[in-house]
């Protein structure tokens, strides 16, 4: 009895989600696809029936975890005020904290692969440069506070500011020293809040 197309999608669906888990924990190179396949709970054989390659994989995996970053920014942004927060503010929070430095494989996927994208193939770092700059459009938007803004460069440094952040603080093998860096930047971030307004 053959597969039906639910029962397809849903078996496509686990091998994205531990594929986006496995390339923001481990990178992109590292992805195996027997691995992957075996930790969906699926066969190596099963793979060309979802992929037509590896490479279409890390694609679609990329494109699922930074989606998924996309969708929980804007959750942040749009609750930022049922906390008494500035968007620019709950961003930073979520971003800049050690649970997110703590956790790749469920965070950030610029953070997790800013390294690996710079050795990556041409519509891979096209994925990546996209959701870049549809980030800090969104962080220019929270720094004036959800007002429209032309100053792109607000955006442009705070992106860059959280994350080196993340990546400096995961990198390094000090813990006092991590969370330094992360308190350190959430500092420089909100010195940014409200400036794209003040310069409009």
């Amino acid at each position: 009895m053959g597969f039906s197309q639910a029962q397809k999608a849903e078996s496509r669906q686990r091998v994205l989600d531990v594929a986006a888990r496995q390339i923001r924990e481990h990178g992109l190179e590292a992805l195996g696809v027997a691995d992957c396949m075996r930790s969906a709970g699926l066969t190596h054989g099963a793979f060309y029936g979802h992929f037509s390659s590896r490479e279409a994989l890390i694609r679609a995996a990329l494109e699922q975890a930074l989606t998924k970053g996309q969708t929980r920014l804007r959750s942040r942004t749009a609750d930022a005020a049922e906390h008494a927060k500035t968007p620019l503010e709950a961003i930073a929070d979520a971003y800049l904290n050690p649970t997110h430095a703590d956790n790749p494989g469920t965070g950030c996927a610029l953070c997790a692969l800013a390294g690996d994208t710079v050795h990556a193939t041409a519509d891979v770092k096209a994925l990546y440069t996209t959701y870049l700059r549809q980030l800090a459009e969104h962080l220019t938007q929270a720094a004036a506070g959800g007002r429209e803004s032309e100053n792109q460069a607000v955006g442009l440094g705070v992106v860059a500011t959280i994350v080196g952040a993340i990546t400096l603080a995961r990198a390094v093998d000090d813990r006092e020293l991590a969370l330094s860096i992360l308190t350190a930047a959430h500092a420089l971030v909100m010195t940014q809040d409200g400036a794209a307004r003040r310069t409009d």
